[in-house]
């Protein structure tokens, strides 16, 4: 008996959660995107004009920072996200 309770309870959550990705969907942000926006930005063109900081910032979009496109969008968006991002590379880059 219990254990057609809990057979019950998970098909229920099973159902529940696919009618839950129907009506509200996640939405897949496009990093491309993102990453090209971020590149017509001025500071960061000045950014990549240092080779030391182009090859960090190459990296970091392959496994760092730069690979999630939520921080990306704080980065263009909000200038306290911008500033610290470039104190980290300024940081990682010093010699």
């Amino acid at each position: 008996m219990l254990v057609l309770f809990l057979l019950v309870l998970l098909a229920g959550g099973f159902f529940f959660e696919m009618i839950r990705k129907v009506v509200y969907p996640r939405k897949e942000v496009a990093i491309q995107q993102l990453w090209e926006e971020l590149e017509k930005e001025e500071w960061f063109q000045a950014l990549m004009a240092n080779p030391h900081a182009r090859d960090w910032i190459l990296s970091d979009k392959e496994n760092g920072l730069l690979k999630d496109p939520y921080y990306v969008r704080k980065i263009i968006d909000k200038e306290v996200h911008r500033d610290i991002f470039i104190h980290y590379i300024k940081d990682k880059t010093k010699q």
